[in-house]
């Protein structure tokens, strides 16, 4: 048996796994443990134990590396000190596993009936147990979904599910759709809402929308202007709504509103009108924190009054991310503030230096394009102008420009250190210089164009006319996708984002600047896989531009097998989720919020599905240098 040294009992103590736990049942641990060492080159035999009938039931590393591989000698995971492995759950399980020695290990065997009485009183130690055994109960080359789920730590046990995740817009709709004719005079259609108890209205011409009329509409367009109520509901109804299915989830709805600066939604069965939902429907099912926020964005009269709505912002988050919403959901509505707050500053731009003297279109770039922004996230953006300007124009858009990009920075959009934004001239351009920008990069890929084009390459519209990002876009995609040295080049500029293991799946922490020992979750986490979805789409021209959506394309395309896809979207997940989860504990300690992360601070179980979602971007990365690594003109 193991001594009570301070040694071991400090080793157990600080463990992730059994830290909570009282001393008494740490000096029971330690009393029923086995101190074992194997040599490099050797098999551990799991459950070999002087006595039989009470095997091993947890193996916990102290130094060394073990391997476990399965009987046909696949790479299960690789394990180091701190790790821990269960020999009953690999030895009897359907699976069977091997577990092969690398480097000298000592490692402790707590007896299966100590851990048996460890689990019948802490749950979250029987949690762990329970994750590990779905992790692999897996069978060998299906997706690791499972063990790629992020388990709640001790402090986080509880669990509030998010019902705009959960239900569908039929569930929360208003229906019967209430309909009217466009030739409806004002006087009968505010009768009917009237009647019907209802604030809003969709106006239908032979069986679909065309409009909508609000109270709002009757507020501002009919007794604002003292219209005559016998004019026909036309005159004053919102054209051409933005609409929804009824199968979309309730934060689709959400976005779209907020998107769109609205309160009402028509909600259609194929083509035909079903019902209507509405911003107080949305508060209804959930408190809905973010449309107010949105609301307040759109009624802000100035770039103060902006800057005290976004305030609120890294709160919204904070509750966003301890009610377990998924880090895909997040960053989409963290991008759709930036969205709609850019599109506030537009117009307060125009009202202050008056209406611009060209058509435009205003393009956003990076995460915000792929509309995966975080806390902290700085902007990326450009201008596309209709034509060439002169000088007083010229003046003109570099103030306008220049308004929007220091409302966003005083709004918490920090502004991009390379200074790729609108105000920056370079970055304001015809179509057909964007065109030559873009053709440049494609056929003369030097590293600061593989730069360039890691960034513009995620492009979307934000506000101005669409059909100028809709022609750079196509010609982008078709160019690029016929020169297969620029993808080789891309592919091999997006390996200098290697996830941070080493040989012996240890994590690789950064050695030099402010984040030394810790991980960084966004530059060797989430962007090797936003590149390989990037490079992948660019070879198959695919238009979308968000990561998840771009791998479900390329899985349609045949360009990656849905196995891959699955696990690469897990991956994804589960590297944001860890980042977001570390960025609303910085907030809530009033710390930078940053992308680095102490390993030190995740529990075992979680290191161990890091290393595993890490491990599997390698594997895609390395798929992709085979795919692309020979491009030739």
């Amino acid at each position: 048996m193991v001594s009570e040294s301070s040694d071991v009992k400090q080793f157990f103590s600080s463990h992730p796994v059994f830290q909570h736990l009282d001393e008494e049942n740490i000096k029971n641990i330690c009393h029923n443990t086995l101190t074992a060492f194997a040599k490099s080159g050797k098999d551990l035999v799991l459950n070999e134990s002087t006595n039989t009938q009470n095997p091993v039931g947890l193996i916990l590393v102290r130094s060394g590396s073990l391997e476990i591989r399965t009987h046909e000698n696949e790479l299960k995971d690789r394990l180091s000190s701190g790790d821990f492995l269960f020999p009953l759950l690999l030895s009897t399980h359907e699976n069977k596993y091997k577990v092969l020695v690398l480097e000298d290990c000592l490692y402790y065997e707590i007896s299966d009936f100590t851990f048996q009485k460890i689990l019948a009183i802490d749950s979250q130690i029987l949690k762990l147990r329970d994750a590990w055994e779905r992790a692999y109960s897996n069978k060998t080359g299906q997706s690791p979904d499972t063990r790629l789920q992020k388990p709640k730590s001790a402090n986080d046990i509880k669990y509030q599910a998010n019902p705009l995740s959960m239900y569908s817009v039929r569930d929360y709709m208003c229906s019967p759709a209430i309909c009217t004719g466009p030739g409806t005079s004002i006087q009968q259609a505010a009768q009917l809402m009237r009647n019907k108890k209802i604030s809003s209205l969709l106006i239908t011409d032979a069986g679909k929308v065309c409009g909508i009329l609000t109270d709002r509409d009757l507020r501002n367009r009919v007794i604002a202007e003292a219209l005559p109520l016998s004019d026909a509901v036309s005159k004053v109804m919102t054209r051409n709504p933005a609409c929804i299915e009824a199968d979309r989830r309730l934060h689709d709805a959400q976005l779209l509103m907020m998107s769109e600066g609205i309160h009402h939604l028509p909600v259609m069965e194929k083509t035909a009108p079903a019902g209507i939902i509405s911003l107080s429907d949305l508060l209804n099912a959930s408190n809905a924190e973010p449309l107010a926020l949105i609301g307040a964005i759109n009624n802000s009269k100035s770039v103060h009054e902006l800057s005290l709505a976004l305030r609120k912002l890294p709160e919204l988050v904070a509750k966003l991310i301890e009610r377990d919403t998924r880090a895909v959901e997040i960053g989409e509505i963290i991008t759709s503030f930036t969205d709609g707050l850019t599109r506030r500053l537009l117009v307060l731009a125009a009202e202050e230096l008056g209406p611009p003297p060209c058509d435009y279109a205003w393009l956003a770039f990076g995460s915000q394009a792929r509309q995966e922004q975080m806390l902290g996230s700085d902007q990326d953006n450009a201008i596309i102008l209709e034509r060439s300007t002169n000088k007083d124009e010229s003046l003109y858009f570099e103030k306008f420009t220049r308004f929007v990009n220091s409302g966003l920075d005083k709004c918490g959009i920090p502004l991009c250190p390379g200074n790729i934004m609108a105000s920056n001239p370079k970055w304001r351009n015809t179509l057909n210089g964007w065109k030559k920008h873009f053709d440049v990069w494609i056929e003369q890929p030097s590293p600061k164009a593989l730069m360039h084009a890691s960034i513009f390459f995620d492009m979307r519209y934000i506000a101005g006319n669409e059909k100028y990002i809709s022609s750079l876009q196509s010609h982008v995609l078709k160019k690029a996708r016929t020169n297969t040295i620029f993808l080789a080049l891309m592919s091999d500029n997006s390996l200098q984002h290697s996830p941070p293991l080493g040989f012996f799946k240890t994590f690789v922490l950064e050695r030099d600047g402010d984040h030394i020992n810790s991980l960084d979750l966004k530059k060797r986490g989430t962007i090797p896989i936003v590149d390989i979805a990037r490079n992948y789409s660019l070879s198959e021209g695919v238009t979308e531009v968000n990561t998840i959506s771009r791998l479900h394309a390329l899985e349609k395309s045949g360009a990656i097998s849905k196995e891959l896809v699955n696990s690469l979207v897990d991956a994804h997940e589960f590297i944001a989720g860890i980042r977001l989860e570390a960025q609303g504990e910085e907030y809530r300690s009033g710390r930078q919020i940053d992308n680095f992360l102490d390993p030190k601070e995740l529990s075992t179980l979680v290191r161990h599905q890091l290393k595993e979602a890490f491990q599997l971007v390698r594997e895609a990365q390395t798929a992709m240098k085979l795919r692309f690594g020979g491009g030739v003109l």
